[in-house]
């Protein structure tokens, strides 16, 4: 009833539509920002008067202002210690204006100029989607990775089980896991490998960060039912070549090299981007689960602490990863084509399984990745605005998890017994199991823009994974995966968007489909030989759903917005929900897809500007109905599992979101979510009986969280042009229950701990900004913070970083 209600409110709103037939061409403007030396300004504002759309020059001084409608306007350049420039000019019927600045230098005017940001940051923020636009240009000379930005973002939790390289669960506005998709150029990176995931990926190769929270528009081509992240890569057509290195507590090292080769005349471009991340992993772990037998205990077990702790000893991770891409750009067929490919090779030490209470010292896992690729991009394609991209890979992985040790260990990383079945994970044998996948992927998204700022989008997005195992040490009926398993999902959507009344009212409306079929291999025992076996029968999983919504975007007075956002959504189980990993998640062949009626409400105030000061506010809402969620349960006490449905759970919640400024010198941050979620299925059909745990809040999720900072920018520090870059902050989780709240001895529940971590960091960038350095600190005070299953984190952790670019005019 409320996908029809949906549907019905988007026929209404779509009416509007039919009423325009014809298209007027918008005009773009470009140029380059000059000093009185004719050098270019990098990093200089241009901003539309009287408008939100505004950008930074490039490394060159060149910018560029699109999709300006027909009109007369102000065009301004400014800049720290410089004059602004206003220039007045027309656009007409989809000309181009070609407009060049020179910016007389005044050093008396230091921070009077406000940066608005890149134009396609502002125009992402006006959207009707809860979306949040993060600016990385700032942190790339920090040691920090992207999972440590975007965790002190509003509704952002990230939850990990230790340090570099360690798994990881994504939480949105309430929804977490695999509900929350990751994306790459909104390319998916489901099927990048391990290596080029979101946790290793270094933020030197991000630019800008999208967060979708709740509805995710159509062009990103996937059922993200909780929210999507989008890390957006530098798309300048310039030639530049970049490499940064970072060395840290825990004998870290991070090292990237990223450059593009291009010929104007040919429009032959190269590029490249490539990084190494590698870590012991030792740091020190004490407290509950961390424990150790010797004589001198009477071989009792005694429990490590923070004065004596134990050290990681089978944690080390190493990733070598890249990226090449050859083909053309800026030709009349093609704005850019590439064919390419991403080639990556991992290996870490297996420390433990789900929890930390049994040790693993000789578990390895290596994984080797490749995937060639194709892509695709052309704007006014046949005719004025009609755009078009597509993107197709093939991508093959291999990972080995080596468990053949006979030795037993415990956390002071001395063998304490020895099994000659051998396996530490499978106490039973020893195991060499070799997962192989390949998968299949194809992305096809295009738009078309119609008269007075409407816009036809339209995506298709095709996955199909297989999987097979081997295992030189077991029989051929205990292998898993032995025989092939796959899981196939199709994605398409359409979408019709609107800018109405003087572009106030900004409106999206749109359908989905989504697709899914999997067959997969259920265990059953048969007589072999006249002895019990286990076998696999193959249970095909087949389902399909359609969904749809709105976004939309009212701008009440130039500081005030509102919005609303509404969906049905559907996210089908992904690749190691359904058919698991032959290692510590189990197949769960009668898998059932996630469902969820979502709505976020949102208010902005501001900015508002007094004098020096600048003040800006957000305030969200939000409602999670949801069916079958997927959740990962401990079936063993070896910390094995497999991805269960909750029948339904029911979220709301609220984020506020403040900030304040003072000149280009100061910058507050403060924000905080709430979140109420509960198991809303009062009785279990399985057991015959009312669910017990009905109304509890969702165990092993937090529901309360704050971050708060301060971000200095200091210019012309010890050298003329040289400029710095200083942080403090802070974040805090609440205390909340492993388990169901209701179940078990008030005493005796299993809790993760409040935890308020802090961290800082200083980076100094020399004139030209070819050269910066970087220092950082993490958890300051050495606290023991948890996530998953009270698997510690890293304590205190320092690191340098060193970073040089060069730029070709």
């Amino acid at each position: 009833m409320r996908f029809k209600i949906v549907i019905l409110g988007m026929l209404i709103v779509s009416s509007s539509f039919f009423s325009h037939a014809q298209r007027i061409k918008e005009g773009t403007i470009r140029g380059i920002v000059l000093d009185e030396r004719n050098e270019p300004l990098v990093g200089s504002s241009v901003v539309v008067k009287g408008t939100e759309k505004g950008v930074l020059t490039d490394t060159n001084g060149a910018y560029s202002i699109n999709n300006l409608s027909p009109g007369n306007y102000q065009i301004e350049a400014s800049f720290i210690g410089f004059r602004k420039v206003v220039k007045t000019l027309t656009v007409k019927n989809g000309d181009p204006i070609k407009l060049d600045f020179v910016l007389p230098e005044q050093l008396s005017e230091l921070g009077e100029v406000t940066i608005i940001g890149n134009a396609e940051t502002v125009e992402i923020r006006e959207k009707g989607f809860n979306v949040e636009a993060i600016e990385t240009r700032q942190l790339k000379a920090q040691s920090i990775d992207i999972n440590r930005v975007l965790d002190r973002s509003a509704g952002v939790r990230i939850r990990r089980s230790g340090g570099m390289g360690s798994d990881f669960i994504y939480s949105l506005d309430g929804m977490s896991g695999q509900s929350i998709r990751f994306f790459v150029d909104g390319i998916p990176m489901d099927y990048f490998g391990s290596s080029y995931s979101i946790n290793n990926f270094p933020t030197s190769l991000v630019d800008r960060i999208d967060i979708y929270k709740g509805v995710v528009p159509i062009d990103l081509g996937s059922d993200a039912l909780g929210g999507a992240i989008n890390l957006v890569t530098n798309k300048d057509i310039v030639n530049f070549l970049e490499a940064s290195y970072s060395y840290g507590s825990f004998n870290t090292h991070q090292a990237t090299v990223q450059g593009q080769w291009t010929t104007p005349e040919s429009g032959f471009t190269a590029k490249l981007s490539t990084f190494y991340n590698y870590s012991d992993n030792n740091y020190k772990v004490w407290g509950r689960g961390v424990t150790y037998a010797n004589e001198e205990t009477d071989f009792r077990p005694v429990t490590f602490t923070k004065e004596n702790p134990a050290t990681r000893f089978n944690d080390n991770f190493r990733t070598v990863n890249a990226k090449l891409d050859l083909g053309f750009t800026n030709k009349p067929w093609a704005d850019q084509v590439f064919v390419g490919a991403v080639v990556s090779d991992l290996e870490r030490g297996i420390q433990h399984g789900q929890t930390m209470a049994v040790v693993y010292g000789d578990v390895k896992y290596k994984e080797d990745f490749l995937m060639p690729f194709l892509t695709y991009r052309k704007d006014n394609l046949l005719t004025d605005g009609l755009n078009t991209d597509f993107f197709i890979s093939l991508a093959m992985k291999e990972g080995i998890t080596v468990d053949t040790s006979t030795f037993r260990y415990d956390w002071s990383g001395e063998i304490v017994n020895s099994n000659p079945n051998g396996g530490e994970i499978n106490p039973n044998s020893r195991s060499e199991f070799t997962l192989e996948e390949d998968a299949y992927v194809g992305r096809w998204n295009t738009t078309y823009s119609l008269r007075d700022n409407h816009k036809l989008g339209m995506n298709f997005t095709y996955t199909n994974v297989e999987r097979n195992g081997k295992d030189p040490f077991q029989p051929w009926f205990r292998i898993p995966l032995l025989e092939p398993q796959s899981l196939r999902t199709l994605f398409g959507g359409l979408s019709y968007e609107s800018k109405l009344f003087n572009d106030r009212l900004n409106t999206s409306i749109f359908i989905k489909y989504y697709g899914y079929k999997a067959s997969i291999n259920e265990d059953v025992l048969i007589a072999i030989d006249g002895e019990q076996q286990t076998i696999a029968r193959a249970i095909e999983n087949d389902q399909s759903n359609w969904g749809g919504g709105f976004a939309s975007s009212f701008k009440v007075t130039p500081q005030i917005r509102v919005k609303l956002s509404v969906e049905q959504a559907t996210r089908m189980p992904s690749a190691e929900e359904a058919l698991g990993d032959g290692i510590t998640i189990q197949n769960a062949p009668n898998i059932k897809p996630e469902q969820s009626f979502n709505i976020n409400a949102g208010l902005t105030l501001g900015k508002y500007y007094k004098g020096d000061h600048s003040f800006k506010a957000g305030i969200t809402g939000f409602y999670r109905d949801t069916d079958d969620q997927l959740l990962f349960t401990v079936t063993d006490n070896q910390g094995n599992g497999q991805f269960q449905n909750i029948s339904k759970t029911l979220g709301k919640g609220v984020e506020v979101d403040l900030k304040y400024g003072f000149k280009e010198f100061l910058e507050f941050t403060a924000n905080a979510t709430y979140l109420d979620i509960r198991n809303n299925q009062a009785f279990d059909e399985t057991a015959n009986q009312p669910n017990i745990v009905y109304k509890d809040r969702l165990r092993n999720t937090p529901y309360l969280m704050a971050n708060a900072g301060f971000r200095f920018k200091f210019h012309h520090i010890i050298q003329k042009d040289a400029r710095a870059f200083a942080y403090v902050q802070t974040g805090y989780v609440h205390e909340y229950f492993l388990g169901w709240p209701s179940l078990g001895t008030a005493s005796l529940k299993n809790t993760i701990p409040s935890q308020l971590v802090h961290d800082l960091g200083f980076s100094y960038s020399f004139p030209r900004e070819n050269l910066s350095l970087g220092f950082d600190i993490s958890n300051i005070t050495n606290q023991q913070v948890y996530d998953n299953f009270l698997l510690q984190k890293p304590g205190r952790a320092f690191f340098v970083k060193i970073t040089y670019s060069i730029t070709a005019n």
